[in-house]
């Protein structure tokens, strides 16, 4: 998976309690050598520029596959995630989800089967795609996404891991600091991932971009996330 055109790019700075924390993540945006649509984003800590990355092919929003790579001190995992769909037909939500990863035992694959399955690579890029499909779900929606929970569990590391999320917009976003902040046109989302972002509010704009994320740690601190340094192509309408 490599880039031929790059058509947007941008970067997200994170804050805790208001001070700037060492964490980079940033983003392009464009076409393979086939034309579809490619998004390469990488999230990188210390000087060492131990992390992950991951490159993924999307189809109006929808990820439809992605190339994990996680690096650190021990060595480096990568996981491969793709959508199943019938022959000759799009990828779609609730197509299986076939996985690939090396673990300690060597390569390992599984089929995950399920009618209301989201394919999610974990990174703030793609959370407003994610957030804007489930919106239009009531009840929310289960995730497939590579485990980082705990990276000493070599065994489990980018292995699949289902977990449900939720998210609904607030009709009343006036109380919400900042958020004329972030743009024209945001959307404020009150959203229910990972024990670890429990209550957080997801600021997304008209063309699906995350503009912003904020969160409070189990110890009371407040985490922030905020886009950065955006180009956008006219020739991009949304990322959905």
């Amino acid at each position: 998976m490599r880039l031929t055109a790059n058509l947007a790019q941008g970067r997200y700075q994170y804050s805790c309690d208001g001070r700037i924390m060492p964490v980079q993540d940033d983003w392009q945006l464009g076409r393979d050598e086939l034309g579809r649509q490619l998004l390469i984003s990488r999230r990188l800590v210390g000087e060492q520029g131990h992390g992950i990355e991951v490159r993924a092919l999307m189809l109006a929003g929808l990820v439809s596959e992605c190339r994990v790579t996680w690096k650190d001190e021990v060595d480096q995992v990568n996981a491969h995630y793709r959508l199943r769909p019938p022959a000759g037909a799009q990828p779609q939500m609730g197509n299986p989800v076939e996985a690939e990863w090396t673990g300690p035992n060597g390569l390992q694959q599984s089929t995950l089967e399920g009618h209301n399955r989201l394919l999610f690579p974990l990174m703030r890029i793609f959370m407003g795609p994610l957030l804007l499909r489930l919106c239009d779900m009531e009840f929310g929606c289960e995730v497939v996404a590579p485990d980082i929970v705990d990276p000493s569990q070599r065994g489990k590391l980018l292995a699949p891991r289902v977990s449900h999320r939720r998210a609904s917009i607030v009709a009343n976003d006036a109380h919400i600091q900042g958020v004329h902040d972030l743009g024209p046109d945001v959307s404020v989302f009150s959203y229910h991932g990972d024990e670890a972002e429990r209550d957080a509010h997801c600021f997304v704009d008209q063309r699906g971009l995350l503009v912003g994320y904020d969160w409070p740690s189990s110890t009371g601190r407040l985490w922030q996330v905020r886009l950065r340094d955006l180009e956008w192509s006219p020739e991009l309408a949304s990322l959905c």
